[in-house]
């Protein structure tokens, strides 16, 4: 299995930073418990970020650490493909929707126990090439769930109603796709940048969420 990440040290610490202050911003709308997931989003993107950038360092040190790498694959790879359909199934209420969410999640889980045993059984590795960062795994290729993969991680976010979670799906397949057409030699280089479109639009969908939910009235006090 072979993973490619374009960054430099200083690159992925601007993306975590700015991507933290999006999630904080999120958090801070308190979101309703069904959005608690989806609001989680850009923190999560922002912890993968510092881990890549901490990677880079050490990478110029010479020595990476291996819980470091595996903290970093455990994210891309295990974590995504179970967490994205469950956060958008805690949101979605309805039965048909509930149903089809319930399918991908159960897509998702095996990606990542898929992912997770090659992870488990594999000896990491990370190194520059060409500006970007290579992880190998000495394990035969997974390449052949990428079609999974991209399934448990997008389509959920294409099925929801609400219009900024789907606004997310959108943009984590273009970057898929720009990623496939123009830098499959360097994998998900433009991470970074759709990575952030994702994680706005995850903050607008807390906002939306919060403007449509009822306002309780203020009780009148008693005589």
């Amino acid at each position: 299995m072979v993973r490619v990440m374009c960054f430099s040290a200083t690159a992925s610490f601007a993306a975590a930073g700015g991507l933290a202050v999006i999630g904080a911003a999120t958090i801070a709308l308190r979101p309703a418990p069904r959005m608690a997931a989806l609001a989680a989003a850009p923190l999560i993107f922002a912890a993968h970020q510092a881990i890549e950038g901490t990677i880079w360092l050490q990478l110029h040190d010479g020595a990476v650490s291996e819980a470091l790498i595996r903290a970093w694959v455990f994210i891309a790879e295990v974590f995504w493909p179970t967490f994205t359909p469950l956060a958008v199934l805690m949101l979605t209420r309805g039965r048909r929707r509930r149903q089809g969410l319930g399918a991908l999640a159960v897509a998702g889980v095996v990606v990542s126990g898929h992912f997770l045993m090659i992870l488990i059984q594999s000896d990491f590795t990370v190194g520059a090439v060409n500006g970007n960062l290579r992880y190998d795994a000495g394990a035969p290729p997974g390449d052949r769930l990428a079609g999974l993969y991209l399934l448990a991680t997008v389509a959920p976010l294409l099925i929801a109603r609400e219009r900024f979670v789907f606004a997310f799906g959108v943009a984590v397949l273009a970057g898929a796709m720009v990623t496939e057409l123009f830098y499959a030699h360097a994998g998900p280089s433009v991470w970074c940048y759709f990575a952030a479109i994702a994680s706005l639009c995850a903050f607008f969908a807390v906002r939306d969420d919060n403007r449509s939910r009822p306002v309780s009235p203020t009780p009148r006090p008693g005589l």
